[in-house]
């Protein structure tokens, strides 16, 4: 090699070198000395330069894969000064409970309808006790039951605009915690009457089944037909400075027929919005804050104002490039390198009077700014076949959550991130950073991640972060074997 390329390569070394801070270390990642003289040990903190995504779908719809996911109806809005105004209506069909069923007796007659909800202790937005008000509105577009994959917070479902009825209601969000944390059994409920009409109709349908004389009569107990006449209601958030949570499943949220016959007053049967569809409408006018310019799904956005924001519901996610890491191990100096552990650091998050994301994980994304998924086995096989690969080439390291890309953990787990001091967020990942380190055959190398909120979920809260972009690194503590001397 003649001086002049000689001298190129010194240079171009060096240049990378500048992107990273990194100091040799006589000691071990535990604090101990060295024993073994023959290896360097070192690390790294190597700059992760960030962006803001916004996801294309998010999938808000309830009873859908439904082990360990929460089921939520979310509703309300709140005004946030990072990520502006957030707001979220409930969308969702109703069916007759198995107490319904029973056929109402003769001389049965309407009296009123009302409907309950059970809230589940979720809140977001003011601490103070404040009023709230949410209205009720019929769904004009039948919900497609076959299609429970296919709601999504940007969904939209027409619904009447003349309320069938309004509540306003106030909570403590400190109460709501502390039955959270206390794990108390509780049950607290809004009730609101609806217009007489339409629970009449509802109740004609249960009198037209009682007096069934063909299967067309019995639409009252066929899921199928029922939402075709009765598609659903709309619960909306009108005013107020909270988002809360109601549960769907629980059997005190329910709707209410009250009605009498001859021999007995103050009868009541009951429709729920168990396994059936329901969804949550989520959006934010983010217009008047540093991401008014995030109008386009799955393109990297920078804020000017340095801070990177993570928000739950709205899809609002931070993208993280792990260009850099590759640019380290993959110098000629770190050919027989071996990575002891590696560390993303994201710092400590702005400060909120809002609860944050507890639990963070990672997922995959492709070049074109989309979470990676695994291919459909039946309609693309072939893309399955590679994506099941490149799997495999991670030793366990890459696994898969909701049919996506996501590290896994020493433990055979999901990576996760969380504030293991109460104050910086952080999470090893060592063992998947080997993994990144390996080059093989085949192997993908994914450069570009996503931060997802897991804990609350993200498709089921409206939580959020923000972080200084110039504190997120990934540490990594590596040793090399040292040049033998001449």
């Amino acid at each position: 090699m003649n001086l002049w390329a000689r001298t190129l390569r010194q240079l171009a070394v060096l240049a990378v070198a500048l992107f990273f801070f990194s100091c040799e270390d006589d000691t071990s990642i535990l604090g101990f000395k060295n024993p073994n003289k023959k290896l360097k040990v070192n690390f790294v903190d190597i700059p992760v330069e960030s962006s803001v995504l916004l996801m294309d779908s998010l999938r808000t719809s309830n009873y859908y894969l439904s082990q360990g996911e929460t089921n939520r109806l979310l509703v309300g809005k709140y005004n946030d000064d990072l990520f502006g105004e957030v707001s979220s209506n409930a969308i969702t069909q109703f069916f007759t409970t198995s107490t319904a069923v029973t056929q109402f007796e003769s001389g049965a007659v309407f009296d009123s309808v009302s409907l309950q909800l059970r809230f589940d202790f979720y809140s977001y937005g003011s601490l103070g006790f404040t009023p709230q008000t949410i209205s009720v509105h019929e769904v004009e577009n039948e919900l497609m039951i076959d299609s429970l994959a296919y709601y999504f917070n940007k969904s939209n479902t027409p619904y009447n605009p003349t309320p069938l009825g309004t509540k306003t209601f106030a909570i403590l969000p400190e109460s709501f915690q502390e039955y959270i944390n206390e794990r108390k059994d509780t049950t607290i409920t809004i009730s609101l009457p609806l217009d007489a009409a339409f629970g009449q109709r509802i109740f004609d349908s249960a009198i037209k089944y009682r007096n069934a004389t063909s299967t067309a009569d019995s639409a009252f107990v066929n899921v199928s037909a029922f939402v075709k006449q009765f598609k659903g209601i709309a619960v909306v958030a009108n005013d107020g400075d909270k988002v809360v949570g109601f549960n769907p499943s629980a059997t005190a949220s329910r709707i209410t027929l009250h009605y009498h016959d001859t021999d007995t007053d103050s009868l009541q049967a009951h429709l729920s919005f168990t396994g059936v569809i329901s969804y949550n409408q989520i959006k934010s006018n983010r217009s008047s804050t540093a991401l008014a310019g995030l109008n386009q799904y799955s393109q990297p956005f920078t804020p000017d104002n340095n801070l990177r924001y993570i928000q739950a519901g709205t899809g609002t996610l931070t993208r993280l490039d792990f260009s850099r890491f590759y640019e380290f191990v993959d110098q000629d100096t770190n050919s027989t390198m071996i990575v002891n552990s590696a560390e993303l650091h994201l710092g400590i998050p702005e400060s909120t009077t809002y609860p944050q994301i507890n639990v963070l994980s990672l997922r995959a994304i492709t070049g074109e700014g989309h979470l990676k998924k695994i291919a459909s086995r039946e309609t693309n096989p072939a893309q399955y076949m590679a994506d099941s690969t490149s799997l495999s080439l991670y030793a366990g390291q890459l696994g898969l959550a909701g049919n996506m890309f996501t590290p896994m953990s020493a433990s055979g787990t999901m990576y996760t991130i969380t504030q293991a001091d109460s104050i910086h967020y952080n999470g090893f990942l060592t063992l998947f950073a080997q993994q990144l380190f390996k080059k093989e055959e085949h192997k993908v190398r994914f450069k570009y991640f996503a931060l997802i909120p897991e804990d609350p979920q993200i498709a089921k809260s409206v939580n959020r972060l923000a972080f200084h972009e110039q504190n997120i690194k990934l540490r990594v503590y590596y040793t090399r074997p040292n040049e033998p001397t001449q």
